[in-house]
């Protein structure tokens, strides 16, 4: 019995000595723990932190390198926060069952962990230094977190070193939570840091570019702040901003009333001068105020724009060059066209004289070829005039109510003898839906339809023309179809162009300037219309133009021109002519229509032929480019004699604008060489009835 009761003391006394050591064990590792804790809260950085916890580690469990692993969801991998091997760093670790036990709280010596899933994959210099490992894991705010103990020995970590792990876990928690709000606090800070140096970066490009200076001033207009000390080589040595415009006080008057204002202002231009250099800067500033809203002061910026001054004045002197070539390109060609009408007058006058001469038949075919020629080349001559008009803006539509089926009926009857030599079918459709009568300036669309349906006719040898027009929406649409030689893809995008035509060859082959469509495509663009293509080689072409339909100003009006009452009254008519071929020409024409004619060489004499006796002239035929006294000033000096007999300028000189200037020195009418024989009879026709109106009433 008393060796029983012996025996039993032992026991107890040795359960109180493992007791005891394990009291002592535990005070020990708490008071490393909460040293450990101490030397966390000192620490300066995330990288001190881990060394801490190592620290306190390494006095309880034996290991040569640690890695620390977070993530921040479960379906990412694991990655590196800290690790005591920099070769480890940023490595990605997938996450399988060994780890998933872990991070749920399990502490876990592997014996061999090259076998495990996790390490498969990891490179042999890790696998060398990792013959076995202790891990554990914890739950963090901010995801997953795990430790990894590693030892170059084989079987190294006992049961006793996973529970001086688990002992150790909330250190170990809060050395993770610590080393991972650090990493993150650190990105923030970089990111942040990264932002303010762009931010700062991107102030300076915008300093740079906006204003070559930027200034501050309070309210008594002393500099508070000045970005640079000169600006445009000029030195900036005063405390007040006024003081800076010294010796130019219109520009200081300027600025000091734009302060005054209270009011943001932009671009205040400062001309000067420094060093012989002409200098513009341009001021910008803008009021700035308290909180409580008094005014602080002024802040604006400066710019030097001396470069952008004189490229202003660069262009301004390439566009005057550009408007004096574009002036002496409209001089040369009025005077062309008047150099080359001048003559042609002579050359279409006598035509018609000699085609009334009893000709034999073959003389008259001979006459009519050369007249046709004479007309080609007037119709050359108009084209380049209204390019030129139309290119320089000084071009105007005269609209009025026209018939469209008029005018392209009109057209299709002047081409049909074309079409009817080559054998041509050439039709014409047309939409009863279009209206009767629109507003628009009926010569342009014939001069438009003209060029579309001759240069068909031209292009087209055998088969047919076709013009249809229809309304689409508030549009007419005409379409010239042919099925001609039919014009190429590369041709194509330049046929519009001046003086370009498909090839040279059809230059040789057809004749021609190639303004006829450009002259269309701008006269087409003045009515907001639109002119398009559509071709295809040895198959045909179709021109189409479309244009908005614009309401004729009368329901139904009447467009029938008021026809030529003839009038057995002769005029007595003084021409000023310096041409005597030209002088010749105009006689034929007026005595063959029954008037008499005085001819005198320039506009003096003119002149003092109306002083003897005016009463006795009924019309005034006035040349305008004449030697002594031209047309234009003779008008004007016949005008303040008082002198009303009407004046019809008779000149080469065409432009719209020489027309406008006729009008405005008294002359009463404008007819065009080469006399045409309808519009000459039209004038005489106009003063022939006006005499049998006067004669009738007296």
């Amino acid at each position: 019995m008393i060796g029983f009761d012996a025996e039993k003391l032992q026991e107890t006394l040795l359960d109180l000595q493992r007791t005891q050591e394990r009291e002592s064990q535990l005070r020990i590792e708490n008071a490393a723990i909460l040293e450990g804790v101490s030397a966390m809260a000192g620490a300066n950085n995330k990288r001190q932190v881990f060394n801490s916890l190592l620290e306190v580690l390494r006095k309880f469990i034996a290991f040569d390198n640690a890695i620390v692993l977070t993530r921040d969801d479960e379906a990412s991998d694991l990655q590196v926060l800290m690790s005591t091997v920099s070769t480890f760093d940023f490595n990605h670790w997938q996450v399988s069952s060994t780890f998933n036990r872990c991070i749920n709280g399990e502490c876990i010596a592997l014996y061999s962990p090259k076998d495990i899933e996790e390490f498969k994959n990891k490179s042999p210099d890790l696998l060398n230094i990792c013959h076995s490992s202790l891990i554990t894991g914890v739950k963090i705010s901010s995801g997953d977190a795990m430790i990894i103990l590693m030892s170059c020995e084989k079987g190294h970590f006992t049961t006793s070193c996973r529970r001086v792990l688990n002992r150790f876990r909330p250190l170990l928690e809060r050395a993770i939570i610590d080393i991972d709000y650090r990493e993150r606090l650190q990105s923030l800070v970089t990111v942040r840091t990264q932002e303010l140096t762009y931010s700062q970066q991107r102030f300076k490009d915008f300093a740079r570019t906006v204003g070559d200076w930027f200034w501050e001033i309070d309210t008594d207009y002393k500099f508070s702040y000045i970005s640079a000390s000169q600006i445009a080589n000029h030195l900036i040595d005063k405390n007040n901003i006024l003081d800076f415009f010294d010796g130019h006080e219109d520009f200081k008057q300027k600025f000091c009333s734009q302060l005054q204002k209270n009011e943001s202002f932009e671009d205040l231009e400062w001309h000067l001068v420094i060093d012989k250099k002409e200098q513009w800067l341009s001021f910008s500033g803008t009021p700035y105020y308290n909180k409580h809203g008094l005014l602080l002061g002024y802040r604006g910026t400066v710019k030097n724009i001396s470069v952008r001054k004189k490229r202003l004045f660069d262009l301004q002197q390439a566009r005057q060059q550009a408007e004096a070539a574009n002036k002496a390109k409209s001089q040369f060609i009025a005077m062309m066209s008047h150099e080359i009408r001048t003559p042609l007058n002579a050359v279409l006058g006598f035509m018609d004289m000699l085609s009334s001469s009893g000709l034999e038949n073959e003389q008259q075919q001979w006459l009519g070829q050369m007249e046709q020629s004479a007309h080609l080349l007037l119709t050359i001559i108009n084209d380049i005039l209204d390019l030129s008009r139309i290119e320089s803006g000084s071009f105007e539509l005269f609209n009025s109510n026209i018939s469209l089926l008029e005018s392209i009926t009109l057209v299709k009857n002047q081409l049909q003898p074309e079409a009817d030599k080559k054998s041509i079918l050439l039709e014409c459709y047309m939409d009863n839906s279009i209206p009767e009568y629109i507003f628009s300036d009926k010569n342009r669309i014939v001069q438009i339809m003209f060029n579309l349906i001759g240069n068909a006719i031209k292009f087209t040898d055998i088969g047919s023309v076709k013009i249809v027009a229809n309304k689409i929406d508030n549009n007419i649409e005409v379409s010239v179809f042919d099925t001609g030689i039919g014009i190429s893809k590369d041709a194509q995008d330049n046929l519009f162009n001046p003086f370009h035509q498909a090839d040279g060859s059809i230059t040789r082959k057809y004749g021609g300037t190639g303004l006829g469509l450009t002259i269309s495509e701008l006269l087409i663009k003045k009515m907001h219309g639109n002119i398009s293509l559509e071709s295809k080689m040895d198959v045909g072409s179709c021109f189409k133009v479309t244009f908005p339909i614009v309401t004729a100003i009368h329901q139904k009006p009447n467009l029938a021109k008021e026809k030529i009452i003839p009038s057995n009254f002769y005029l007595n008519i003084l021409l000023a002519e310096d041409s005597p071929t030209n002088q010749l020409v105009a006689k034929l024409m007026l005595e063959r229509r029954g008037h008499k004619v005085t001819i005198t060489n320039h506009g003096k004499e003119a002149i003092l032929k109306l002083l003897q006796c005016h009463e006795l002239f009924d019309l005034v035929l006035m040349d305008i480019s004449m030697p002594i006294l031209d047309g234009l000033e003779a008008t004007k000096q016949i005008r303040k004699l008082n002198i009303n007999t009407p004046i019809v300028a008779l000149t080469a000189n065409v432009m719209l604008d020489d027309q406008f200037l006729y009008h405005q020195v008294g002359m009463n009418g404008f007819l065009a060489k080469p006399i045409q024989p309808e519009e000459l009879d039209l004038i005489l026709s106009k003063y022939q009835n006006l005499k049998e109106e006067t004669t009738n009433k007296l």
